[in-house]
């Protein structure tokens, strides 16, 4: 869901769609019970949604007030934080990231600056194997890359934990056509945030919602389609080391 007020356009995908556009309809019911102009211009460019980590580590202050983070269903995690799982194609694709060579192989990335798909995966890369992604291709979206591999066009990806799980219901024809074979360090996801000028009594009753939306019918649902067990609510701080990585 989103335009206007409320922006939860990411892991959307028709599969996740009803399930967001519960919590946008009880967000959006939070403003307008608080007297907050939908129509009126905010710092974020929204009054409340999410946005990827990186884009909060690196917003000027007086952008976002933090709110809450979901929590991927993974044991290997802290809770709060995601990786992205190194993908090539389930017929004759690498056996190792390290196999990766950018003068035979191709990678693709959803967008340049994307964290998960392109700046952690270069990131870690370099620093796991001392390799280059080289000329990349350019999918537009995880669930693209995730297809571009299967088909053999490329021989690389990364994808963010979380998305992969969404593919798995979106697009599993596509996820039956790749590998896992590795995974990046993990970071925190994505972060529900408010806009900064909205008053603190709206944030608060914002973080409630959001937390308050486990107990609705809506949310086993997002659950099973985003592999996601719980939401949390981090120090904020926690996502500063991620700006470092898109250095």
């Amino acid at each position: 869901m989103t335009g206007g007020a409320i922006k939860l356009d990411m892991y959307l995908a028709p599969p996740s769609e009803a399930a967001f556009a519960v919590l946008g309809k009880r967000m959006r019911a939070v403003l307008e019970e608080n007297g907050v102009d939908l129509d009126g211009a905010f710092a974020a460019g929204f009054a409340a949604g999410h946005v990827c980590g990186i884009t909060f580590a690196t917003a000027p202050e007086g952008r976002y007030r933090y709110l809450a983070t979901m929590v991927a269903d993974s044991p290997e995690l802290p809770a709060g934080y995601y990786d992205s799982l190194l993908v090539t194609s389930a017929r004759g694709g690498l056996s190792s990231p390290a196999d990766f060579d950018p003068a035979r192989h191709r990678a693709v990335i959803n967008e340049p600056g994307s964290f998960s798909g392109n700046l952690t995966f270069a990131a870690h890369m370099q620093a796991a194997h001392g390799i280059s992604l080289g000329e990349v291709m350019r999918s537009g979206a995880h669930l693209k890359s995730i297809a571009i591999v299967a088909s053999g066009e490329a021989d690389l990806a990364a994808i963010d934990r979380i998305s992969f799980s969404l593919a798995r219901q979106a697009v599993p024809q596509d996820v039956d056509g790749v590998s896992v074979i590795g995974r990046t360090a993990s970071h925190p996801g994505i972060a529900f945030v408010a806009d900064a000028g909205l008053p603190d009594p709206v944030v608060r009753k914002l973080r409630a919602t959001i937390m308050e939306f486990r107990d609705d019918p809506a949310w086993p649902e997002l659950q099973a389609i985003l592999g996601v067990a719980d939401i949390t609510v981090l120090d904020p701080q926690n996502y500063a080391p991620m700006a470092s990585v898109a250095a």
